[in-house]
């Protein structure tokens, strides 16, 4: 496939030099053959103007023309040419000039005639291989007379040996697509947008049956009008010579470039030609024979697949149209065609004919469900552009449903065996999300990898693993001499949860240790309904009261805690770490664990406070834990762990749970605002029930997700060389507005200098008025350089600017 680097560029920045390019998709199994320069290998070849055309009076196959090459300078040249007209600008080799092949120009007599100079068609410039006419560059003052032609239509050209499984690659846009990939570039698709006419309805003009779903799945077609068939622009042209394709008309060249920007083969049919519009997709009859563009007569058999109207073939499916319908330059109305063909039946049609074409190959190769759609409102807008055509509304499809992607099951630990290197989820996703890949986690070493619908050839594991390799660099992937197969690395799954053990422990709590099975009594009184279809219920238990497998920790942490009452231990400070269960579908979580059968399971940590932490002496004086106290312990563990501070968000009424205080409970959120726990105050009513004391405040968080959220890596930071700066913030604001909605406001703001943030002071009273709360706020910011007031100031000025703009605050 022959790749103009011109129009590549259309579809994605190239900042490479062509040797550079070359290399990166032959690395990636685009293996480019050849660098072709068009215009390096002539000189002294211009633009110039066709004044006049006249019958050599010598030869009648000649023609005698007189051409402008700039400054007033008018040529004699001797022409072969039927194309040539008056008006032309045309590429005019001088006297003295190079064509490629070494062929020098001479001032030289034809026929009796002197000719000073050669008007090249694009074979002699190494443009293509049409040697039928004269190169036409432009009717009008599209160039300056006398320029050199290499800057105007020389081209850098890859030749691309484009693989069997990819057929995605064999256009433009696909070789754009891996180009953005491996560059960390942007692919710029085509515009498609079409205009359409409300006075013409395209399933009103054209009317398509497939008698053979299996040879063409899919088949759309478009209908014009007031088609202006003549030449395509120049830079259509130039492009399709460039990609070694011959400018026929302004129709045809449409269907050709898209092709070759989007990988859609197409043929457009003379409308006039076709009775009634219609369209049969059958298999050919026995002994049928068709005509084809190229006007040669074939004959058919049975197993080829044939376009067809009421009573002829008028076309080899994916192959040629037939020269019955062929576009010519009197065509005013077009059908066009773009579909999907069954590659094996293409491929063996054209081996019998030996008739092999470029939309052929791209068949056999295959073409994605979602392709010939959108390659017909591109090729829509190209023809209403070009011819000046009108497009009828809608379009014929025979399956306009948009198919699912093809999902494949991933496992890493044995791709890594296949490839030789390491990988990780989010190192897969990094390397093939580029090429269009969305890749989910499946378990600890399991990826769901959704496959783009253009990529027909993905369908395995080993597909995949093909893709990661190529995205990583083949040539980076290292050649490691065999070792013996020993068992992996396999970490103690439970350690993470020791280490929460230990953590809070170390904070002062004690562990304790419940039973996973209680009773609908247990939930009554925390406030839940043992009736919910969600619990996992025992078919065999011992007792009522081990005949439900916990859906929470709660009623487990509020039966400990009147247990230590009962004990007359008044300042139980306890915690939990135990799975909770529950029935949902057929589909978990990705932090729960699940035997596929509905029901499923996580860990998580309970935490249970009531009373005070020390007891009363000589010297101290007691207080009750309270949710203040709760919420730090939540945020040692965090800190501990190397997770990122929580989040405090007031509950709603709909999220309430049911054994906590109304409006004095919270859920615990990430960075995100998605929840992962709960910390509150104990329900009186609930703690009634169980005979508790006092307000005791409980909390429970979720494990798999906590532990997501801890940074791989410790962060270390050297010690400052600056001392910190201390500034207070005084705020009065509204009584409902939270104070975790303040802080988060402060700290988004004040920038990287800011360390901590802390409030120190409440005030409610007469000198801010009823209904409104006072905040003190201790501050501190670590500079990089000693003394940076003028830094602390700006974050000061943007804290206070932003809790008046979003929460209406007042500055004390």
């Amino acid at each position: 496939m022959l790749v103009p680097l011109a129009w590549l560029r259309d579809y994605v920045e190239l900042d490479l030099a062509p040797e550079a390019l070359a290399e990166g998709l032959t690395l990636r199994g685009m293996e480019v053959s050849g660098i072709q320069v068009s215009g390096a290998d002539w000189t002294d070849v211009v633009v110039g103007r066709v004044l006049s055309v006249e019958r050599h009076p010598n030869a009648d196959k000649l023609w005698l023309t007189t051409v402008e090459v700039g400054s007033g300078e008018s040529l004699q040249i001797v022409c072969g040419a039927d194309n040539v007209r008056a008006g032309q600008l045309v590429p005019v080799a001088r006297v003295g000039a190079v064509l490629p092949g070494g062929r020098r120009i001479e001032r030289s007599k034809i026929r009796g005639v002197e000719s000073q100079g050669m008007l090249c068609s694009p074979i002699e410039l190494g443009l293509g291989d049409d040697a039928e006419g004269i190169l036409i560059l432009g009717t009008d003052d599209e160039h300056r007379l006398g320029a050199d032609l290499a800057p105007l239509v020389g081209e850098v050209v890859l030749d691309v040996d484009v693989k069997p499984n990819r057929g995605d690659a064999l256009s433009m846009v696909g070789l754009a697509r891996e180009i953005a990939a491996f560059t960390a570039g942007e692919l710029r698709l085509p515009d498609a947008s079409v205009r359409e006419d409300p006075k013409l309805t395209a399933p009103d003009k054209v009317r398509v049956t497939i008698e053979d779903l299996v040879g063409c799945p899919r088949f759309t077609a478009r209908w014009f009008e007031g088609v202006a068939n003549g030449p395509s622009p120049a830079w259509m042209q130039q492009r399709l010579l460039a990609a070694g394709m011959r400018p026929i008309s302004a129709v045809v060249d449409v269907t050709n470039y898209v092709m070759h920007e989007l990988g859609q083969p197409m043929h457009a049919y003379d409308a006039d030609t076709v009775p009634d519009g219609q369209i049969v997709v059958r298999r050919a009859n026995a002994g049928e024979r068709l005509e084809t563009i190229d006007h040669e007569v074939r004959e058919l058999d049975d197993r080829m697949l044939v376009i067809a109207d009421r009573e002829r073939a008028i076309g080899l499916a994916g192959i040629m149209g037939g020269a019955g319908t062929e576009v010519t330059g009197t065509t005013t109305r077009v059908i066009l065609e773009s579909a999907i063909f069954h590659g094996p039946t293409i491929r063996n049609t054209a081996r019998r004919l030996g008739l092999r074409s470029e939309a052929s190959m791209r068949h056999e190769k295959g073409i994605s469900h979602a392709l010939p759609r959108f390659a017909a409102d591109r090729a829509a807008r190209l023809i209403a552009e070009i011819t000046g055509a009108t497009v009828a509304t809608g379009i014929v499809d025979n399956d306009p449903a948009p198919k699912p992607a093809t999902a494949v099951e991933l496992d890493l630990s044995r791709t890594e065996r296949l490839l030789g290197i390491s990988l990780d989820t989010e190192m897969v996703g990094s390397l093939i999300a580029p090429l269009g890949f969305d890749v989910q986690p499946r378990g600890a070493r399991g990826l769901t990898v959704a496959v783009p619908s253009h990529r027909l050839d993905v369908t395995a594991p080993e597909d995949v693993a093909e893709e990661i390799a190529r995205a990583y660099g083949y040539e980076r992937i290292p050649g490691p001499l065999p070792e013996p197969a020993l068992p992996p690395f396999r970490a103690e799954p439970s350690e993470p949860r020791h280490r929460v053990r230990r953590i809070l422990a170390g904070l002062g709590l004690d562990e304790v240790v419940t039973h996973a099975l209680i009773g609908p009594a247990d939930l009554e009184r925390a406030g839940y309904d043992p009736a919910d279809p969600g619990m996992v219920r025992v078919a065999n238990p011992l007792g009522e009261q081990h005949s439900i497998l916990r859906p929470t920790l709660y009623p487990s942490l509020l039966g400990a805690l009147a247990e230590n009452i009962r004990q007359r231990r008044m300042d139980a400070w306890i915690f939990e770490v135990g799975k909770t269960y529950w029935m949902g579908g057929a589909k978990a979580p990705a932090w729960a664990e699940t035997a596929g059968t509905g029901r499923h399971e996580a860990w998580h940590v309970g935490l249970a406070l009531l009373g005070p932490r020390l007891p009363r002496s000589l010297d101290t004086e007691s207080r009750d834990a309270d949710v203040a106290e709760l919420k730090g312990i939540v945020e040692a563990l965090h800190t501990a762990l190397g997770a990122p501070p929580p989040g405090f968000r007031a509950e709603s009424a709909d999220e309430r749970h049911a054994h906590l205080h109304p409006g004095r409970a919270a859920r615990v959120v990430d960075a995100g605002g998605r929840a992962y726990g709960s910390v509150g105050e104990v329900d009186p009513r609930v703690a009634t029930a169980w005979d508790l004391p006092g307000r005791p405040v409980i909390a429970a968080i979720n494990l798999p997700q906590l532990f997501d959220l801890v940074r791989k890596d410790a962060r270390v930071s050297p010690v400052p060389a600056a001392q910190p700066i201390d500034r207070d913030l005084a705020v009065a604001l509204p009584a409902a507005t939270p104070l975790g909605e303040l802080l988060r406001i402060v700290r988004a703001n004040a920038g990287p200098m800011l360390v901590s943030a802390r409030v120190f002071d409440v005030y409610r009273g007469a000198q801010i008025g009823p209904g409104s709360v006072s905040y003190a706020i201790a501050l501190r910011f670590q500079p990089d350089t000693p003394g940076d007031e003028k830094g602390v100031e700006r974050a000061m000025n943007r804290v206070r600017g932003s809790v008046q703009h979003h929460l209406g605050a007042e500055i004390r």
